[in-house]
């Protein structure tokens, strides 16, 4: 075993312990180092990695689309590498259309839809996506409903007409509306059990204007999902489920003019006329100085850290930017905080930074979840890394290694139906280009130092941050308080301000 790979070991075991059981009262010592033989040479590669290679050869599939009679728009993208098709309807039915008071109105109508129709009922539905060997999700999210079928070739067709009646036709039947919605208030409950939870929820409320929708998680809350009728849930299908202004997009062995005859099989006889949709604005919350947001989760034996802000949207062009400087920071195991915070300190299994544009704006931060008694030395560790990536060159080599881990992992991402059709749906939610990914390597691979230093400087102000911290106040507060980082409020659970 290498001296390296053995100080790991070591600085990982009090990790470990403090998570099993009530923390110590006083930090577990820390083992002396070990002298030990030379590495053999297996581990020694391990320490150091090889250099990168030539990135595998990619060609974006052909793309191809036209509308059916209703206005549905059917975007078609061919990879018959294996007789499998997958189908993405994609509906302008986010959460930051419904109101306020009813978040969670769009995520508990898209899980309700396998519930079945009246002539279909969910368990029947269900029985003949089984037999047919396809699979049915729905979802939810800020800026769109989805409903996605995977099936094999010959069995796609029949499957995608059986989507269609779910989401056409839903009859969301009483009963399952009750149990569906407690299921959510349940899944907000156990969030709120939870720092990684409670962080998150806070951050949201933190980075953007009060009346923002991205104030809220799509989800909703306890409360908001308690005032949620079925009426609702009805009204709301009629009004945001309808074929003008929907897409089905369609990926895999599937040409044109077979995906004419499909579309029109499954969703040629739907009807509805779009609604008049204004675009919500997404303001960040003005901020003149650095935040720092507690909430508490008594006899937590971790916290959660976020250090970060609102960002900019998917369709800015400083995305690929961002997108490498983000990597830098903690996009993979060997970024700059996981090596900080885990490697190097042991205070945490894993740490990483996020980038997340959405349609007008997003956000970017660091996360970790951290042992309590270290919370503050982490909390220090991690601004000092979200200012030196704005304060500091990143050198040349660091960053190529940070954007060459995303240039060679890009093919394997969409080498499945379903991944090139994840990809794909994010374009056209953000009503980016169709080709945008035939250059996205490239982009990605001419980011230099200069670009990184530039992006960061111009959108991201770390004297202005947004911290939020969530565990035990009573073991945390007083040493985050003694750091002097910002000012400093503690939140209730349900994003209220108590002190």
């Amino acid at each position: 075993m290498s001296r390296t790979t053995l100080l790991r070991l070591l600085a990982a075991a009090p990790l470990a312990a403090a998570t099993a059981c009530t923390p110590p009262a006083e930090p577990a010592p820390v083992p002396a180092p070990v002298e030990t033989a030379p590495a053999p040479p297996a581990l020694q590669i391990v320490a150091q990695p090889p250099a990168l290679g030539a990135p595998r050869p990619y060609t974006l599939p052909p793309i191809e689309e036209f509308r059916l009679e209703n206005g549905l728009r059917v975007v078609v993208v061919r990879q018959a590498s294996v007789p499998l098709v997958t189908g993405r309807l994609i509906l302008e039915a986010g959460a930051e259309h419904e109101p306020a008071e009813r978040n969670g109105l769009a995520v508990l109508t898209a899980n309700l839809l396998p519930e079945g129709t009246a002539a279909l009922p969910g368990p029947e539905l269900a029985e003949r996506m089984e037999r047919l060997g396809a699979q049915f999700q729905t979802g939810a999210g800020q800026n769109s409903t989805f409903a996605v079928v995977t099936a094999l070739k010959p069995a796609f067709a029949e499957a995608l007409g059986l989507a269609a009646q779910a989401v056409t036709a839903p009859a969301f039947p009483a009963r399952d509306f009750e149990r569906v919605k407690q299921q959510a208030i349940t899944a907000h409950v156990q969030s709120q059990s939870t720092v990684e939870g409670l962080a998150a929820e806070a951050f949201a409320r933190a980075v953007f204007a009060a009346q923002a929708p991205y104030s809220r998680l799509p989800g909703g809350t306890a409360s908001t999902l308690a005032q949620v009728t079925r009426d609702d849930v009805v009204r709301w299908h009629r009004t945001m489920y309808v074929p003008a202004g929907a897409t089905l997009l369609l990926v895999g062995d599937v040409a044109a003019d077979e995906a004419r005859q499909i579309a029109r099989q499954a969703f040629g006889s739907w009807r509805g006329a779009a609604p008049r949709l204004a675009r919500k604005p997404n303001p960040a919350r003005p901020a003149q100085r650095t935040r720092v947001i507690l909430v508490d989760r008594p006899g937590s034996v971790q916290s959660h850290i976020r250090v970060g802000q609102a960002a900019p949207g998917a369709e800015d062009p400083d995305v690929i930017r961002l997108t490498a400087l983000t990597q830098v920071l903690g996009g993979a195991f060997n970024a700059r905080i996981n090596q900080n915070l885990r490697e190097r300190h042991g205070w945490t299994y894993g740490a990483f930074a996020n980038f997340n544009p959405a349609r007008g704006a997003g956000t970017l931060f660091i996360n970790s979840s951290v042992r309590t008694n270290a919370t503050d030395s982490a909390l220090v560790e991690s601004v000092r890394e979200y200012r030196r990536i704005v304060e500091e060159p990143v050198p040349a080599e660091e960053l190529t290694g940070a954007t060459g881990n995303l240039v060679g992992s890009f093919p394997a991402s969409v080498q499945t139906v379903q991944g090139l059709a994840q990809r794909m749906q994010n374009l056209l939610v953000w009503g980016l280009p169709m080709d945008y990914y035939a250059t996205y390597r490239e982009q990605l691979a001419a980011v230099a130092p200069g670009d990184v230093a530039r992006v960061g400087g111009a959108r991201l102000t770390p004297g202005a941050a947004t911290i939020v911290v969530a565990g035990d106040l009573a073991q945390i507060e007083a040493p985050i308080r003694a750091l002097n980082l910002g000012d400093v409020e503690v939140w209730s659970p349900a994003g209220e301000r108590v002190r």
